[in-house]
């Protein structure tokens, strides 16, 4: 059974951390779309210049100017900030160093969107202090 979801940002913000500008926007749409708030980052060090404990869930591409996507899920793993990552190019080392750095999910593009927001779904439903508006 799967309930509504609650209203914009009720969950928390979610990171877009990506610097393709027309990937991050429809990043951050597919994410508004489920009825939760997202805050677009066009590099891991722009985000990292935030505050971003108040962040539930970070969505962000491997490869990008500056530090990488594997450099923020490795600074942010202590922290509990859960990690997605996207990449068009995948390879078995980057997916050894991304699981090793705790990241939640590893995607490759193009992806299934279903699949994005399963994932998005599941990491928010499991967020400290998140009650059970969310059944999966």
């Amino acid at each position: 059974m799967v309930e509504a979801l609650p209203p914009t940002g009720s969950v928390g913000l979610i990171a877009i951390v990506d610097d393709d500008e027309d990937v991050a926007s429809a990043l951050g749409s597919l994410v508004e779309s489920m009825g939760m708030a997202a805050r677009l980052f066009s590099s891991a060090d722009n985000f990292l210049s935030e505050r971003h404990e108040r962040f539930v869930l970070v969505i962000s591409d491997v490869q990008m100017p500056g530090s990488s996507g594997i450099d923020l899920a490795r600074l942010l793993q202590n922290d509990a900030v859960p990690v997605i990552l996207i990449t068009a190019f995948p390879s078995l080392e980057i997916e050894r160093q991304a699981l090793a750095c705790g990241v939640h999910r590893f995607i490759r593009k193009p992806f299934d969107p279903d699949e994005l927001i399963d994932s998005i779904m599941r990491v928010v439903a499991q967020s400290p202090g998140r009650t059970s508006d969310i059944i999966i």
